[in-house]
């Protein structure tokens, strides 16, 4: 995996925030946030300023912080913030690093997968696959692609949009959110889930808010605000076992089609 380093700068004399942000080309706000500095802080001769920021924005907590006022100001939903980095509650600790977003690194390859899967999805090879099966193909087609709170396309997509994005490449319509997808399909339990299912978690808030489509062998992939990617988790994984509540069925098998044939033509 390439990984970049953040872009620093030491304070010399002479040096004012709003000089070092005209330098690099990014807002004294910006460099202050960065580097939790308050509007009064004074810039030492020797400390080092991180100026640009190349991977995952960070937050330390301070005494007196929450998750509403953390949000606030860095124009994030709560909600969300929690989600990320996978709370339980509203209660922070003093020195507790919180995740506030991500970059991830955009590939040629990504920006190339529609056309990779159009070309698959013409192939004389796709047409002799089940379902399921395609479904799969289709599924792991998005491994990586980054994650985005509300985004619905391969350059940053949720949970809900990318099942439903896999769905729809086989012919298969379902709703936008996971609230509305989870009142539809036939209910499956976890003992009972099949390849292909919908499998749904209470996260950050009381109704239906994540959902991956399951592997076998108690795995599933999904669009992860966690990874900041389309990834593969295990149900077995505690944050996801213990919010698990259920699945759904969206694939009959060819072999169930016509037993209900039978017992209809009966």
């Amino acid at each position: 995996m390439k990984r970049f380093a953040d872009v620093t700068y030491t304070i010399k004399k002479g040096d004012t925030l709003s000089r070092v942000s005209k330098k690099f080309n990014v807002s004294a706000k910006e460099i202050r946030s960065l580097n939790n500095l308050k509007k009064s802080s004074k810039l030492s001769i020797g400390k080092t300023l991180i100026v640009k920021k190349t991977g995952p924005r960070t937050y330390t907590v301070k005494k007196g912080d929450s998750i509403n006022r953390i949000a606030k100001i860095f124009n994030i939903d709560a909600d969300e913030l929690k989600d990320i980095n996978m709370l339980d509650s509203d209660s922070l600790k003093r020195g507790q690093k919180l995740l506030l977003e991500a970059e991830p690194e955009i590939e040629t390859a990504k920006i190339n997968l529609e056309e990779e899967i159009k070309n698959i999805s013409e192939s004389e090879e796709i047409t002799g696959m089940n379902a399921k099966d395609r479904l799969i193909l289709f599924a792991n087609k998005f491994i990586n692609i980054p994650y985005k709170f509300g985004g619905n396309n391969i350059m940053g997509i949720d949970c809900s949009a990318y099942v439903q994005k896999v769905y729809s490449l086989i012919g298969i319509t379902i709703p936008r959110s996971a609230r509305l997808q989870f009142k539809e399909g036939e209910i499956v339990d976890r003992d009972s889930l099949s390849i292909g299912d919908l499998v749904f978690f209470r996260t950050y808030a009381s109704f239906p808010s994540h959902v991956g489509i399951y592997l076998g062998n108690d795995l599933f992939i999904h669009a992860s605000s966690k990874d900041k990617k389309v990834s593969i988790e295990s149900l077995k994984t505690p944050y996801y076992f213990k919010r698990f509540i259920g699945g759904k069925r969206f694939i009959i098998d060819n072999a169930e089609i016509e037993i209900t044939k039978l017992l209809h033509e009966g």
